[in-house]
């Protein structure tokens, strides 16, 4: 996931983009893929629509977007399968034109997050030796050894750039500060506050006061509205910046994407339900998390609400009666679904016996005559 995020960002900000992690429902069963909801309400149409997915190859395929449910579904199986998904594989999508993706696959292995995390901290060592790289997306029929997970060269990543906008000229590891103009980043906007005079979190008594700043410099253009307003109420329900324990080394690249795979994490709780929620949905939350606070988010009351909503729903009295009532339900509309099945083929046969009754009746009379005729040849005898 970290890398993940480390790649994302280095796709520059001229296209959307988000990131999801594969579960099995979305690539051995199912094969529904949801996407996140603050991405689709900024940046995808409101009526259904054809995507095209296109691959790091050029390769193309279409799906098609749900957009009342937010996700891809039909054709998206045939691109899991082409691609030989597998759970835990992590996506990026990047949204280049208006109904189509380049979708980056990274194949990683979540749980070696302390290691990458190890390797990110030690990553401006690395950076003032030599040029800084991007990482590259990994394809699914070969595997880079972990200690490269952070130094792929850029041309290997070159090609597989929708645009070379949206790429940083020099890699990835961009310093925002004055003094760095040199490398030729994005320019900083600052935010309206003195650099030398930032608030406490406790000096923020509205959005309007918050601002989310990093080394000196405010960030708050690189995330949408919607994702700084949820961060927002969790720094709020937290009473503090979440990301004030992040080290200074993973400032340039790491907390946009990180803010808003939380705020997206604390969303998905948000809408989950008792009787629809799977322990994929915890674990995949347990494993972000559990990335996150190594690196110093402080989102430990996001781990701590994830576990006690999986404790009531499997360990607690009420794992008997929901499961209970999931069965019936899933019964229920099984019935549904067969009575109306059932109303339909006795419709049908309904209009096919009155269609039936008026092709007899019109031959009747037809039948009759010949039938006097027959029997008359019949009473000669």
């Amino acid at each position: 996931m970290i890398r993940a995020m480390e790649f994302q960002n280095s796709l520059g900000t001229d296209f959307p983009s988000c990131i999801k992690t594969m579960s099995s429902s979305q690539v051995t069963s199912g094969f529904w893929l949801g996407l996140p909801l603050h991405f689709c309400k900024s940046y995808l149409p409101k009526e259904d629509a054809t995507f095209v997915l296109e691959d790091e190859n050029g390769a193309q395929c279409e799906v098609k977007y749900i957009a009342y449910k937010y996700g891809l579904s039909a054709g998206w199986k045939s691109f899991a399968l082409r691609h030989n998904l597998t759970e835990e594989d992590i996506l990026i999508f990047q949204l280049v034109e208006s109904t189509k993706f380049k979708v980056y696959i990274l194949d990683v292995n979540e749980s070696s997050d302390t290691g990458l995390a190890l390797s990110l901290l030690n990553l401006e060592a690395h950076t003032e030796h030599a040029t800084p790289v991007t990482p590259s997306p990994k394809t699914k029929k070969k595997k880079h050894p972990e200690s490269l997970d952070v130094t792929v060269s850029r041309k290997k990543h070159k090609k597989s750039v929708p645009s070379s906008k949206s790429v940083p000229p020099n890699g990835h590891h961009i310093k925002h500060s004055g003094n760095n103009s040199k490398e030729g980043g994005p320019e900083v906007r600052e935010c309206s506050i003195p650099s030398d005079r930032h608030l406490t979190f406790q000096e923020v008594k509205s959005f309007q006061d918050f601002h989310i700043i990093v080394k000196g410099v405010c960030i708050d253009h690189e995330l949408p509205h919607d994702v700084r307003m949820g961060y927002y109420k969790l720094c709020v329900y937290n009473k503090e910046f979440l990301h004030d324990g992040v080290s200074e080394d993973l400032y340039d690249t790491l907390p946009p994407g990180m803010i808003g795979q939380i705020v997206r994490i604390a969303d998905e709780i948000k809408r989950s339900k008792i009787t629809t929620i799977t322990k994929e949905d915890f674990d995949r939350w347990e494993k972000s998390l559990n990335s996150f606070e190594l690196l110093g988010m402080k989102v430990g009351f996001l781990h701590d609400k994830v576990h006690t909503l999986a404790t009531l729903t499997f360990e607690s009295e009420a794992a008997v009666y929901i499961k209970q009532y999931v069965e019936a339900r899933n019964q229920h509309k099984r019935a549904e679904y067969e009575i109306k099945k059932v109303a339909a083929k006795l419709k049908e046969l309904k209009e096919e016996a009155v269609k039936f009754a008026g092709i007899a009746g019109s031959l009747k009379h037809k039948v009759e005559k010949y039938e006097h005729k027959f029997q008359e040849e019949v009473d000669e005898l």
